[in-house]
């Protein structure tokens, strides 16, 4: 079974997604620091994990240029097999640096999370062996409509291999339920519906958490 260790990253972010889990539940997602991939390498290994997914307090491809070292510190101190994977809402077109990341970054998934139906003609494939997956956080915008419409252009695509929703966590750190029933009828036939809850290790500044919400405390797990 696959094992995830998240990397947390916060170098800032774009600030334009309808809703910031973040800026809402006031987290303390430290600033990104070169120094803070030391324990990289051990986290991975003392945690037996397979796959190594980069996401954020903020966007990780944010100002990719101006935090290229980190980047390149961070594929240096890559476990040999490990597995990775990329989270962003940067669309390529966007910035000449993301393309650089994500043509050179050798992700073996890159996970866009959209927000509106348009923006998945904004969704690129780099690498013919690259799994693309789209997710959705569903609010209280979306209809079943909405959500089928997502699924037939998700199918049609070539440039999508999967699709994703997951319910918002509100202003008190707690899942909403818009659409679930529909979502779970469809889950593992035309979507994957993600339960919300703390199902990675999350690894920031050096330090191993089990809950994104205790990032950046003092109870952290090494």
């Amino acid at each position: 079974m696959d094992k995830y260790l998240s990397v947390i990253t916060n170098f800032g972010c774009h600030y334009t997604c309808p809703y910031c889990i973040v800026k809402n539940n006031h987290l303390n997602i430290p600033k990104t620091t070169v120094d803070g991939l030391k324990e990289l390498p051990k986290a991975y290994a003392e945690n037996g994990c397979n796959w190594i997914s980069v996401s954020g307090g903020g966007d990780p491809l944010w100002k990719f240029k101006e935090h290229f070292i980190w980047w390149w510190k961070f594929w240096t101190k890559l476990p040999t097999g490990a597995k990775t994977e990329l989270h962003t809402s940067i669309f390529p077109h966007l910035d000449g640096g993301v393309v650089d990341a994500l043509r050179y970054g050798g992700f073996d998934r890159v996970v866009y999370h959209a927000h509106t139906i348009d923006d998945l003609k904004k969704v690129k494939r780099f690498g013919e062996d690259q799994i693309v997956r789209v997710v959705y956080v569903v609010d209280q915008n979306f209809t079943e409509e909405m959500i089928s419409e997502i699924a037939d252009i998700c199918q049609e695509s070539e440039e999508i291999d999967e699709l994703s929703f997951r319910q918002m966590v509100d202003d008190h750190y707690q899942a909403t339920d818009y659409c679930q029933d529909f979502l779970r009828q469809g889950h593992k036939k035309r979507w994957w519906y993600i339960e919300q809850c703390d199902y990675n290790l999350y690894y920031c500044e050096n330090k191993v958490y089990d809950e994104y919400r205790k990032i950046g405390e003092s109870d952290d797990l090494g």
